[in-house]
């Protein structure tokens, strides 16, 4: 798989959310004595997953082992079979990307439970605080708060969704920016009626661009389409990875995968040793395209936020 490929996949998983950044949930009694491995089963074998499923072993200190899906949708692996998914034969479970979650939630897995790399669990776990892990979710206010302070001449920022999809959302965006004199203004995009020239009249208004993980606008065509038209009318664009920084965003929230699997791990340590399990959101990056930045002649401010790289 080419690494455009690989970063294009990960749009289509990775995103933009609004939930707070921790919260304590039950814990499971453990032993650390526990001889079981920790079961880590495995949405989909993609980079991103498998980057993250590294960050996993290598600091976890007990013994674990990969479990994939077929193409029934049916799970293998660990010893050429899992043998069923029962508590009894693993200590944890670490859920790797949504489908994982959703079979265990659909199954009704009754032991310890740990996931990673799914946006907005609650949607999937019902809101339950048997669960815990690391989400992709990164919090809207710390978004906004640092738009704010690496591009201080926005103003009026244009937000890419499918009300259908996205309404929820872009309400409560339009909240959080006015916290911070920002103006959100709807770009709205539907699967009847795509993008057309009406969005190119409103971006003569607009300071920037924002994308927010939609299944309606997540295309490869759409993302490079808006991108390079909010260029040629000066105008920045916010994307959530690297395939948005290499198609010419401005700026890009970018997920560190790695560091996901290491906070996953420190979750797992925690049950096993009868410790609370905490709801967290991932480590990220802030990167800023220098040749876009230059090129559009945008004027940074003087204090950036400390996670900022230029690229």
């Amino acid at each position: 798989m080419s690494s455009k490929s690989e970063s294009f996949f990960s749009l289509i998983i990775i995103g933009l959310s609004f939930l707070p950044a921790l919260y304590p949930v039950n814990a499971f009694s453990q032993s650390a004595a526990d001889n079981r491995p920790v079961g880590i089963i495995i949405s989909k074998e993609i980079r991103p997953f498998i980057r993250m499923v590294e960050g996993i072993e290598e600091n976890l200190r007990v013994p674990s082992c990969r479990i994939f899906f077929d193409k029934r949708g049916m799970p293998y692996g660990c010893d050429s079979g899992t043998k069923g998914l029962g508590p009894e034969r693993f200590s944890v479970v670490v859920a790797v990307g949504p489908q994982a979650l959703e079979y265990l939630i659909r199954h009704e897995w009754s032991g310890p439970l740990v996931y990673g790399m799914v946006l907005n669990p609650d949607a999937v776990t019902g809101h339950t605080d048997r669960f815990c892990g690391v989400s992709l979710n990164i919090p809207y206010w710390e978004q906004v708060s640092s738009l704010h302070k690496i591009f201080p001449l926005v103003r009026r920022l244009g937000i890419l969704y499918d009300p259908a999809n996205n309404q929820t959302r872009f309400d409560r965006a339009k909240k959080n920016s006015g916290l911070q004199g920002i103006t959100v203004v709807p770009l709205l995009v539907t699967k009847k009626k795509p993008i057309s020239h009406h969005f190119e009249e409103k971006l003569r208004d607009l300071d920037a661009i924002m994308f927010i993980p939609d299944p309606t606008v997540i295309s490869q065509a759409v993302v490079q389409y808006v991108i390079k038209k909010a260029i040629l009318q000066g105008i920045p664009s916010i994307g959530y990875n690297r395939f948005f920084h290499d198609s010419g965003a401005a700026l890009s929230f970018v997920i560190d995968y790695r560091k996901v699997g290491k906070r996953v791990a420190g979750q797992v340590r925690n049950i096993l040793m009868g410790r609370l399990c905490a709801r967290l959101v991932p480590d990220y990056k802030i990167v800023l395209n220098v040749r876009v930045i230059k090129k559009l002649n945008l004027r940074l401010g003087d204090n950036l936020p400390n996670a900022v790289e230029r690229d």
